[in-house]
C-alpha cells in the first residue's frame, strides 16, 4: 500500500508539474484565443490534481484552493470544449458573446457550491455545508456530467461538419484535427466511468479507495496528449461560403443558434459577368489538363488558385456555384481519369495499381480504393479486368 502511495504521489506531482509548464509556456507566448481556451483546460486539470494531492495528505487549504479553482469544472470545460473548436475557425468576437452566455450555469455553481463548499473545508466552523454536501455531492456531480456529455456530443457533430468542410480544401481530404477528436472520445469516457461511479455508490458499499485518483490519472494522459497536439494547432483557413453553409445549417447545440454566426457578404464573382466566369473556367480547365497539378498529391486549394491567378475565395466559388462541385471531387475526378488513360496503355502491366494510383496523386491505397468506386461503380481491380477481357 505505501508502494502505491508513492506512485500516486510521484504521478500527482509530475502531472501538476507538467501543466503548470504548459500553463507558463502558453502565457508567455502571446497566446491568442484558442490557447488562451487550452490554458483554462490546463489549469482546470491542474486543480483537480491538487483536489487529489490534498486528499492524499489531508490539507485543508489545499483543498479548499483546489475545490474554489476546480470544482464544477464540467459545467466549464464543456462550452469551452465546444468553442475551442469554434475559435479554430472564426474570429473571437463571432463565438465570444455565445460562450459567455453559455458559461452562466457555471457561474452560479461556483457562487453557490463552489465557494461556500471551499469555506467550508478551509474553515472547520463552517463545515456543515460540507458535511450535507458530503452526502449530496450527486445532486451536481450527475447534472454535471450530463451538462459535459450534451457538450460532447455536439462538438464531435461540429468536429464532423468541419472535417467536411476542410475537406473541401483537400483533394486528400485531409483533416489536422483527429487530436480534438481523441480528446472528445477520452473526456466522454471518463466522464461516463464517473457518472456509472456515482451509480454503484448508489446500491453498493463506497469504493473503499478514492476512485477520483483514477480518473487524475487518466487526465494526466489525456491531458499530456492536449498539450502536445492541440496547443499548437493552427487556425484552419475556410473560404467564406463554407462558413456562410456552415451557419446556414440547424444549430446543433443549446443555446447557439446560429452556432456559427457569418454576416451575409457579396460573394466574390457576383462582380463577374457571365463570359468573364466562362474564362475562368477555361482558364481552370487548361491548367489542369495541360499542367496536371492533380499528380501532386499534396495539391491544396490555395495551390490550384495561385497558378490562376486567383484567391482561393473566387476559386472555392467557381467550383461550388458554377462547376456545382467542390475542390475535393473535382481534383479527384481527374486523378481517376488519368488512372484509366494509364491502365488502358501498353505498359500499363509492368506497374502495380497502387503505384499507379500514387503517380496520379492519390495519397493511400484506401482513398484510391474508396474515390475509384464511388466514381466508377467498381473496384480498381474489376476495372483493370474489364480491360483485359475486352482486349
Amino acid at each position: 500500500m505505501e508502494n502505491w502511495a508513492m506512485l500516486a504521489d510521484f504521478i500527482l506531482i509530475a502531472g501538476m508539474a507538467i501543466l503548470a509548464l504548459g500553463i507558463v509556456f502558453l502565457a508567455k507566448s502571446k497566446p491568442d484565443v484558442t490557447q488562451r481556451m487550452i490554458i483554462v483546460f490546463f489549469a482546470s486539470a491542474l486543480f483537480f490534481l491538487l483536489y487529489y494531492y490534498s486528499f492524499w495528505h489531508r490539507s485543508r487549504i489545499l483543498g479548499a484552493i483546489a475545490v474554489l479553482f476546480g470544482h464544477g469544472m464540467g459545467f466549464l470545460l464543456g462550452p469551452m470544449l465546444y468553442f475551442l473548436l469554434q475559435s479554430l475557425i472564426l474570429p473571437k468576437e463571432r463565438f465570444m458573446r455565445s460562450l459567455y452566455l453559455q458559461l452562466i450555469p457555471y457561474a452560479l455553481v461556483w457562487v453557490f457550491v463552489s465557494l461556500p463548499l471551499a469555506i467550508s473545508i478551509a474553515m472547520p466552523y463552517f463545515r456543515g455545508f460540507g458535511d450535507w454536501y458530503a452526502q449530496h455531492d450527486y445532486l451536481i456531480n450527475l447534472p454535471e456530467n450530463a451538462f459535459f456529455l450534451v457538450y460532447i456530443y455536439c462538438s464531435l457533430r461540429l468536429h464532423t461538419r468541419i472535417k467536411n468542410a476542410v475537406r473541401e480544401n483537400s483533394a486528400q481530404g485531409r483533416n489536422d484535427l483527429s487530436w480534438y477528436r481523441h480528446l472528445l472520445l477520452g473526456l466522454a469516457f471518463i466522464v461516463l466511468f464517473d457518472t456509472l461511479c456515482t451509480f454503484y455508490e448508489f446500491y453498493f458499499p463506497i469504493i473503499p479507495w478514492n476512485i477520483g485518483t483514477l480518473i487524475a490519472f487518466s487526465l494526466v494522459v489525456l491531458y499530456s496528449y492536449l498539450g502536445y497536439k492541440g496547443m499548437f494547432q493552427s487556425h484552419i483557413l475556410l473560404p467564406e461560403f463554407l462558413l456562410k453553409r456552415l451557419a446556414a445549417e440547424p444549430g446543433i447545440c443549446p443555446g447557439s443558434e446560429p452556432d456559427l454566426p457569418i454576416k451575409a457578404t457579396l460573394r466574390a464573382l457576383d462582380a463577374y459577368s457571365n463570359a468573364e466566369i466562362e474564362t475562368l473556367k477555361q482558364r481552370l480547365f487548361h491548367v489542369i489538363e495541360n499542367q496536371k497539378p492533380y499528380l501532386n498529391e499534396a495539391l491544396g486549394l490555395g495551390e490550384l488558385a495561385d497558378s490562376l491567378g486567383i484567391s482561393t475565395k473566387k476559386l472555392s466559388e467557381l467550383l461550388n456555384q458554377h462547376l456545382h462541385t467542390n475542390f475535393y471531387n473535382f481534383i479527384n475526378e481527374y486523378r481517376v481519369r488519368e488512372v484509366m488513360a494509364r491502365l488502358a496503355t501498353a505498359d500499363a502491366e509492368k506497374y502495380t495499381l497502387i503505384a499507379i494510383a500514387y503517380d496520379c496523386g492519390f495519397q493511400s491505397k484506401a482513398s484510391f480504393n474508396r474515390i475509384f468506386k464511388r466514381k466508377m461503380g467498381m473496384s480498381p481491380s474489376e476495372y483493370k479486368k474489364g480491360l483485359a477481357v475486352a482486349q
